[in-house]
């Protein structure tokens, strides 16, 4: 093995071996995404463990130096059938959750999310051809991290689950100005309610969300982001009408959420990433509530983070390093790979 290639070969093994850890505890949250590619409910439990027992296998592979060019072979191959699925979603112009880091990171799929992928596929395509030519692997993953990058920071003005919130500092019923830090809590998800003109379908759902508030208060805060001069009045929710109000004078926020329809809400974990958005009318609210209720309590990503890459590499690594190491007993000459 060429002395580049090991460096090289952890980078996809971190991906898949990561991937593959996270997905392994929520394999619910596989099956749905899976079942949003278009596989049939019955098919996406089994191609599901399929899936994680393969992208481990793959992690553990390319860091093996014997397996290595294997490893990088199966690497190309599973990213290429990913690329070819999202791709072939995108023509259809469906953008289905990936699930590609389990609850770590569920973002919609998009264009980026090839070019993301089909750079990963070129370190692997140089891993399994050991390295040569290594100008030419060189060339490609510098043209498809400018594609990546260019295709990501197109989609980064998008809300979408899996970026940051954006920053907001509203004034709410009281006078007093809460910005988004304001309301996030430790533990806690966040849905933002969007509301305007106190009749129809709003005034119909702003009781409800007072009952949400007062019924979930300690799983998950809820505010109401009332797009006009001044928040919607309280006597419009039978006279006990929801907390945390919020005037959004110019509607800036709403714009800043892609919010384009109201009632709508969306959803922000913990750590201020966007969960879902945005939900629009009464029924999608409701579900997302319960959605909520589910995030209440979840680790947190780094936490995710750290738990698994060390469950799913250190192993790996200290496979590396016994592997590749230089040390022979006494009066042989050093093992030396490649």
């Amino acid at each position: 093995m060429g002395e580049m290639v090991l460096p090289v070969a952890i980078v996809p093994a971190m991906v898949f071996g990561v991937a593959a850890a996270v997905k392994s505890t929520d394999l619910e949250g596989l099956r749905r995404a899976l079942v949003g590619f278009g596989v049939p409910p019955r098919t996406a439990v089994p191609l599901g463990r399929s899936l994680v027992t393969c992208e481990f296998a793959v992690a553990l592979a390319l860091v093996v130096p014997p397996w290595a060019r294997v490893g990088g072979l199966g690497a190309l191959l599973l990213l290429t059938l990913f690329s070819g699925v999202i791709a072939l979603n995108l023509m259809l112009g469906r953008t289905p959750v990936c699930d590609c880091f389990g609850g770590l990171k569920a973002t919609p799929v998009g264009w980026s999310t090839v070019a993301r992928n089909a750079l990963i596929a070129v370190l692997a395509a140089f891993v399994a051809a050991d390295g040569h030519p290594h100008w030419l692997f060189a060339g490609l993953a510098v043209v498809m991290s400018a594609l990546w990058a260019g295709l990501w920071a197109r989609e980064a003005g998008e809300v979408r689950a899996g970026l940051f919130a954006p920053p907001f500092s509203l004034r709410d019923e009281s006078g007093r100005t809460r910005s988004l830090d304001d309301l996030l809590a430790p533990g806690r998800p966040l849905l933002l309610v969007f509301s305007d003109l106190p009749s129809g379908p709003h005034a119909a759902l702003l009781p409800q969300v007072a009952r949400w508030q007062r019924t979930h208060e300690d799983d998950v805060t809820i505010a109401v982001l009332s797009g006009g001069p001044e928040p919607v009045p309280l006597a419009t929710a039978g006279g006990d009408g929801p907390r945390r109000m919020l005037v959004d004078p110019d509607r800036r926020v709403h714009t800043d959420y892609g919010v384009t329809a109201t009632p709508a809400a969306v959803l922000i974990d913990a750590e201020g990433i966007v969960a879902a958005a945005p939900a629009v009318g009464a029924a999608e609210i409701r579900n997302l509530v319960a959605r909520a209720l589910r995030l209440q309590g979840r680790p947190t990503a780094a936490g995710r983070v750290l738990l698994f890459a060390s469950a799913a590499l250190v192993p790996a690594f200290t496979t590396v390093y016994r592997a590749d190491s230089d040390i022979a007993p006494p009066g042989r000459p050093p093992v030396r790979h490649g």
